[in-house]
């Protein structure tokens, strides 16, 4: 078989409502419109957890949360966990990692055999900007024009690096196929572009919308620390950036795809475009993600290339990122490992006219006990309000808060989730199909008893090494330099006022 090559598009918390082809009239994304105008588009496809490390934990294994120790930022994935990478590198694919990954622990390839440009001393990734706020970050509250040169920008890097690997790969001629993904920072915080960016997007985004009074409210607006006193013009600020940075990583991509493109290196080629999770961007009075809201589950989903029907098809089946790992083993004609929690939906990608969906729900969760740090301070597992699980069809939303409410929401006649439909009589059957989905393979004594277990395993995975600047190279040889060390001078700086959206973890790993 002559296996096709798989080209993975990463950004990092972008709400796909904010793109061309999720509908948006103000946002410019020509690049991702165009191949999303090529691709099998699914517009309700949501992550496993929308928080970075969580996410990428369960795309990487296939696996939900609770069976991949996913439980927060910082957390490592466990050895007996085979990776989507690490099986396709087993079955003859060159596999390469470029830019973000926010893995935790001293395994800082988890399956891919390179790794040229990327957070391999588990610095988050994300460059602090404006530079003052290193090592710490903000959001809306520091957004504006960038003061990184451009040619350093996490952004750029990636599309440089990934270009250059793939035509050296195809120059080498080793005839393996190849396995690529370009992990890009952006849209996430700071939300910073260069200028030319930001000034197409002056007082033309719309505000946010508000926010509907559900029983969860106290848990979801919590969750909006050190955002809850922006400004009006801060928060005009802040969403105006976030186009710009959308904006800014489509035309990252699309130089990438075009180079390669130009270069004869997409044929026989799947193309994915996804983020980790999405973005609340005020709305709701939230900014981040951590939430149930579809602003923060939701995720960009295209798919094109062989295997693929052509022709712009958008779908609304619900799809889980962890879904991708055994849809591309098939795509690939390589076996699906045993025990994965992903489904295959490679046959609704051939046929997405007939075929039907590969799952009723997708899940979704959060556990806010689960840090690994106390930072701000540590989250108690015994106080409600501190988890959440959701199942979502392509109309309804089942939302079960640990020690709190249950809620269910008709995301065709309310998509902003204002009201809350759970104690409706009418909703009752529905209610307890969406349970089925929700506790199969799940209760919430398993998620205490298992991460009291992960706990206990975590410290024997820790690097002990001291984090540096977000980035660095890494050659061939193994060899590993800062990236930014010029940029950002010496390491051990307070933490700046005003940074709330993150800090790299400085004496954890």
């Amino acid at each position: 078989m002559n296996r096709p090559n798989i080209l993975f598009l990463l950004t990092d918390q972008h709400d796909p409502a904010v793109a061309g082809f999720g509908g948006n009239t103000v946002v410019r994304t020509p690049h991702l419109d165009a191949l999303a105008g090529q691709s099998v588009q699914f517009s309700s496809a949501v992550c496993a957890s929308p928080l970075c490390t969580p996410s990428r934990m369960c795309l990487l294994t296939g696996k939900e949360v609770h069976h991949c120790a996913g439980w927060n930022n910082h957390w490592a994935i466990f050895p007996e966990h085979l990776t989507w990478p690490a099986h396709f590198s087993a079955h003859g694919y060159r596999t390469c990692l470029v830019g973000k990954m926010h893995f935790g622990g001293r395994d800082q390839m988890q399956g891919f055999q390179d790794r040229p440009y990327g957070d391999l001393r588990h610095g988050l990734g994300h460059q602090p900007d404006p530079l003052a706020m290193f090592p710490g970050y903000a959001a809306a509250r520091s957004a504006g024009v960038t003061e990184i040169p451009e040619s350093l920008l996490q952004d750029v890097v990636v599309t440089r690096e990934t270009l250059a690997y793939v035509q050296e790969h195809a120059a080498g001629d080793d005839g393996r196929p190849w396995f690529v993904c370009a992990s890009y920072s952006r849209p996430h915080p700071p939300f910073t572009a260069p200028g030319r960016y930001l000034r197409r997007y002056c007082d033309r985004v719309p505000p946010p919308e508000a926010g509907g009074m559900t029983p969860a409210e106290e848990f979801a607006r919590a969750r909006a620390a050190g955002h809850a006193d922006l400004k009006p013009e801060e928060i005009r600020r802040g969403r105006e950036a976030y186009y710009a940075c959308v904006e800014f990583v489509d035309a990252c991509i699309g130089e990438l795809l075009n180079g390669l493109r130009e270069a004869g290196l997409l044929e026989n080629t799947i193309i994915i475009y996804s983020s980790d999770h999405g973005e609340m961007l005020g709305n709701h009075a939230i900014w981040g993600k951590s939430v149930y809201y579809d602003r923060a589950i939701r995720v960009p989903l295209l798919l094109s290339g062989p295997g693929i029907a052509p022709g712009g098809h958008c779908l609304d089946h619900p799809i889980s990122l962890v879904d991708l790992y055994p849809t591309t083993c098939r795509l690939a004609g390589l076996p699906v490992p045993e025990g994965l929690d992903g489904k295959d939906f490679s046959s609704v990608l051939g046929a997405p006219t007939t075929a039907a969906a590969p799952r009723e729900a997708a899940c979704s969760a959060y556990y806010q006990y689960g840090q690994t740090i106390s930072f701000p301070a540590p989250v108690p597992e015994s106080e409600p309000n501190r988890a959440w699980r959701t199942a979502r069809s392509a109309q309804w939303k089942l939302v079960e808060v640990e020690g709190g409410a249950t809620l269910l929401f008709d995301l065709n006649a309310d998509p902003e989730e204002k009201h809350n439909l759970a104690d409706r009589p009418e909703h009752t059957g529905r209610i307890e199909a969406l349970r089925r989905v929700l506790y199969r393979d799940f209760s919430w004594e398993q998620v205490h008893a298992q991460l009291k277990v992960d706990r206990g395993r975590l410290p024997a995975f820790k690097s002990g090494r001291v984090p540096t600047m977000p980035n660095q190279y890494r050659l061939p040889d193994g060899r590993e330099f800062d990236a930014e060390a010029a940029l950002y001078g010496a390491r051990w700086l307070n933490i700046q006022p005003g940074s709330n959206g993150g800090i790299i973890p400085q004496q954890f790993g």
